[in-house]
């Protein structure tokens, strides 16, 4: 995908509601942004390679309240939801959110819910067992990547878990990304063109948030960091 082309050049990239509504304008659009392809078939094995290396590595149980920063389509939430008590879908994009409910409509057990881009407002403190973000890190700049960070960690129940990756500076495959991006002119560079993150910044992310037990896996080319919120930790930072 040319991710110097598109609707997300019109905008600057940290309006993140007008640029993914914009680049959900139409369905084809929305899972090609979301997935990188219009075939609802590899749409379905990327939702099912998700799923399975989140319950792999962090596990999910039946009775857990589970939540999805920028949750597009519904692309993991529909292969996640069956297995959880309530799915929440977050989107900056009413586009995404509706196309998500219409793909997730034979699940009683889904919410989706409209947020500002930079914060989850809408949902309570200590309210979530697993808070999730996947391949939306390369969309923000750092200090919202940051802000969702702590907005996890405000969200979660003690003993809740947070999981977040992006692609990896440091691995080839990333670089590559990278470098790629880099021969696009200043003026050319889409909204929402991917920006990678390090190992050591996602895990940096976690520790300074208050999460503990952080957990880093490198891919090929996405790096995944998970962490636990202590038991005894407060709604907005731990306690010391």
């Amino acid at each position: 995908m040319n991710e110097s082309s598109g609707p997300g050049r019109r905008h600057r990239r940290s309006n993140y509601k007008e640029v993914w509504t914009a680049l959900s304008s139409t369905e084809a659009a929305a899972k090609t942004h979301v997935g990188g392809s219009e075939d609802e078939e590899e749409l379905t094995r990327s939702g099912i390679g998700t799923t399975n290396f989140l319950l792999e590595n962090i596990g999910v149980d039946s009775g857990d309240v589970v939540l999805e920063i920028g949750c597009g389509i519904g692309r993991v939430g529909k292969q996640l939801a069956s297995r959880c008590r309530k799915w929440i879908g977050c989107d900056v994009s009413p586009n995404m959110l509706k196309l998500a409910a219409g793909r997730l409509r034979e699940f009683s057990n889904v919410e989706l819910v409209e947020i500002s881009g930079h914060d989850l407002k809408p949902i309570a403190d200590r309210s979530i067992d697993f808070v999730y973000c996947t391949v939306v890190f390369m969309h923000l700049e750092q200090w919202d990547r940051y802000n969702y960070v702590e907005e996890a960690f405000r969200v979660l129940r003690g003993d809740g878990k947070f999981y977040v990756d992006n692609a990896n500076l440091c691995s080839d495959a990333g670089w590559a990304i990278f470098e790629r991006h880099r021969l696009f002119k200043p003026t050319e560079r889409a909204a929402h063109m991917t920006e990678c993150s390090t190992p050591q910044e996602l895990h940096e992310y976690l520790k300074r948030a208050g999460f503990e037990d952080i957990q880093i896996k490198p891919g090929s080319e996405l790096v995944s960091v998970w962490g636990t919120k202590p038991v005894k930790a407060s709604g907005g930072m731990a306690d010391l």
